[in-house]
């Protein structure tokens, strides 16, 4: 489409990024571009756009060009999905709270190490190797890990576990952050906010088969007397499949081209870390992953504890409980995706969508404190979907449209800098917590410690909204030329 750069300022294609107001500052003529029209004007034609942007031909156009990185999406969170239900609630069963204290750390600093080790190089090759060589290491590390599991030996069987656990928590993280570069190095501003949306519904559909088949298999299963962890098998069969197959489909597409210059490890990590240091929205946004994903991951290990308490000694009870509530998690966020988001996403922008999850943090320690002190499964189901709900839902499509704003050079690193490490220290930290727990004998210090992390996250969050204006002027977000350039 050839437009002028007057229509583009027409169109707006920042929409829910742009600031609500006009920054005072003029030294970016794109973004006065952007902010010279009447208010009513602007919000009266976002409305419109969205609504007819569905039907369009332009509409359809993107969707056919983001067809296959969005199937290959789907696919991966069905497979990390089944391997996380699966995992987890034989590892819950097996080891109980203690486990928990010992894997969350192991899985955040596993994240922490295959993030940084992947820095360095993730933005100097193209994407699609990126994502066939970690696709295929994941699928050769399940077979390890299901070899383990069906040893005789409870230890050996227990560690393989365990390292199913650990690759769930990277196949549902950084599996999907290079896809999500895909798609970022795909589509500019203008049309990821169109086209995201409907690639968050297909990974709803890809989480929905998940969380179905990890939920019912139980029920065949054990008729069968099959053992439930030969679901993990759909894992490597899955990754090493999408390895073969989704760089076939990107023949001819013009993703990210590799800079060329060799950076060291440091290098790497410190052009990372230095853009969001540099960008003090970004910075805060960082800063209120971390807390957030902390009291979050805590509220998560009370939960999964309670279910494992309730349920006896039964690894099919924990799976078919534990997978059908988040099945209930995902059908509302399923409604408020087709219902709810954009219009969020219209009315809050990108750092007022991700406030939400720190006060959503806070409801369900809340709501666990008094769940665990009552004993009453149903007051512990609603904070747990009151935290896993805008964390499925608003939280992760404005990361996602927060990512569209960095340099292609470097958005996957910087997506993994905002993204990943901040869960990673939630999983170290939220380990810590359970230890708490664990040594006092009591769950409810979990949601407690929970509950004071929440409550720091909301400040910082409250700094990455008054500073967003400032930042869309930051010289390091140069993707933004290209909106008046094309």
């Amino acid at each position: 489409m050839d437009e002028s750069p007057k229509d583009l300022g027409s169109d707006d294609p920042w929409g829910f990024a742009a600031p609500t107001s006009r920054p005072s500052s003029k030294s970016a003529s794109d973004v006065d571009q952007l902010g010279a029209r009447n208010e009513a004007t602007l919000s009266e034609s976002r409305g419109q756009r969205l609504e007819n942007v569905e039907g369009s031909s332009h509409g359809r156009h993107l969707k056919k060009r983001a067809f296959s990185l969005t199937v290959a999406l789907s696919a991966v969170f069905a497979i990390g999905f089944i391997a996380e239900i699966v995992a987890v609630a034989r590892f819950i069963n097996l080891a109980g709270l203690k486990g928990l204290v010992i894997i969350y750390p192991l899985g955040g600093l596993g994240l922490l190490a295959v993030a940084f080790a992947q820095v360095t190089w993730i933005d100097r090759i193209k994407r699609e190797k990126a994502f066939v060589r970690v696709a295929s290491t994941y699928g050769v590390l399940f077979v390890v890990a299901l070899v383990l599991i069906a040893n005789s030996s409870e230890r050996l069987s227990l560690i393989g576990t365990g390292l199913a656990v650990v690759l769930a928590d990277q196949v549902n993280f950084l599996l999907p952050l290079i896809i999500w570069a895909m798609l970022g190095d795909h589509f500019n501003a203008a049309e990821s906010r169109n086209v995201f949306p409907w690639v968050i519904s297909w990974r709803y559909a890809g989480q929905f088969i998940g969380l179905l088949v990890a939920s019912a298999a139980p029920l065949l299963l054990t008729r069968l007397d099959i053992p439930l962890y030969t679901l993990l098998f759909v894992c490597p069969i899955g990754l090493l499949g999408l390895a073969y197959f989704l760089p076939r489909s990107l023949k001819g597409r013009s993703l990210n081209a590799p800079p060329g210059e060799i950076e060291t490890v440091q290098e790497s990590i410190a052009s990372a870390w230095g853009f969001v240091k540099g960008v003090k929205a970004f910075r805060a946004i960082f800063i209120t992953s971390a807390l957030v994903f902390t009291a979050g991951m805590a509220l998560e290990g009370t939960f999964l504890t309670r279910i494992a308490d309730w349920s006896g000694d039964s690894e099919s009870k924990v799976q078919i409980l534990y997978g059908s509530v988040l099945l209930f998690v995902f059908i509302i966020c399923w409604i408020l995706q087709r219902t709810a988001i954009t219009k969020i996403m219209e009315r809050l922008n990108i750092p007022g969508s991700l406030a939400i999850l720190p006060i959503a943090a806070l409801v369900g320690a809340v709501l666990l404190m008094a769940g665990v002190q009552a004993d009453l499964f149903g007051v512990l189901l609603v904070g747990i979907v009151a935290w896993r709900v805008p964390w499925w839902s608003i939280d992760d499509v404005a990361r996602r449209a927060a990512m569209t704003l960095v340099p292609d050079q470097r958005r996957a690193r910087v997506s993994f800098v905002v993204d990943l490490v901040p869960f990673a220290i939630g999983l170290i930290l939220s380990g810590l917590i359970l230890g708490i727990t664990q040594r006092s004998g009591d769950l409810i210090w979990g949601p407690v410690i929970a509950l004071l992390f929440a409550i720091a996250a909301i400040p910082a969050s409250r700094v990455a909204i008054k500073t967003w204006s400032d930042a869309l002027l930051s010289p390091q977000l140069k993707r933004r030329k290209r909106l008046s350039e094309n």
